[in-house]
């Protein structure tokens, strides 16, 4: 919970200083190269913890290990907009503005496309999350222990707790993409780029834990006629 709380001072501070300067919000800007840097850092170290192979990772483990590296590539080629602007490449149009450069642009398609469907789309789409919210809580109710067992089990898990927290931050900038505000955007920007830390955080830690259970599990080798003390 600390390393939360120190985040959560982290985003205001940031925050607070990007409504200050927002110079360097901007596109391709210090804030935007930063969080492309260290989503690329974390799949850097994600992708070398799996190729290690020495952490004593179970297989769901190694799964979701695996899976986190290459949400984190895709959000490094994200910030960059796959090359886009660098290479001098034209992304495709997207309907009603804007280029697919991003994985958070399927949302945006998404809701475009039912907000240009007509109310009788939204008002169906408004019953259909309606009803997946249901059964969700429904299930989350039937199985109230496990979900219980398994909060208890990732906040207790420094590694599993970080990639949480990450996830739920990029959750919310996503949700915030969809606001036309210049704080939302704000926001969204410095969200993202401490979820960037976050996540290189969660890899290195996880990283160093393993060296340290190598080190721990290196066997000695006695002589047999050493001398033993009892």
């Amino acid at each position: 919970m600390t390393f939360a709380a120190a985040t959560g001072c982290v985003v205001i501070l940031l925050f607070t200083l990007g409504l200050s300067f927002p110079h360097l919000l901007v596109e391709d800007g210090p804030v935007e190269d930063l969080s492309a840097a260290g989503f690329f850092i974390a799949a850097v170290l994600a992708f070398g913890i799996v190729m290690r192979g020495n952490i004593g990772l179970a297989p769901a483990e190694g799964m979701v290990l695996f899976a986190a590296g290459a949400l984190s590539l895709l959000l490094f080629l994200g910030e960059i907009s796959f090359g886009a602007r660098l290479l001098h490449i034209r992304m495709p149009k997207m309907k009603g503005g804007g280029e697919f450069d991003g994985g958070h642009d399927i949302v945006i398609l998404v809701f475009r496309a039912i907000r240009d469907a007509g109310s009788g789309t939204i008002f169906a789409a408004l019953i259909g999350m309606t009803v997946f919210l249901a059964v969700a809580l429904v299930l989350l109710l039937r199985f109230r222990q496990q979900a219980w067992m398994l909060s208890r089990y990732v906040l207790s898990r420094r590694f599993e707790f970080r990639l949480l927290l990450a996830m739920c931050m990029l959750a919310s900038a996503v949700i915030l993409d969809l606001i036309h505000s210049y704080k939302a955007a704000t926001l969204e920007e410095i969200l993202e780029f401490c979820a960037s830390g976050v996540l290189v955080a969660a890899f290195a830690g996880l990283l160093r834990q393993g060296g340290i259970a190598v080190r721990r599990g290196t066997r000695i080798s006695i002589p047999p006629d050493a001398p033993r003390q009892f």
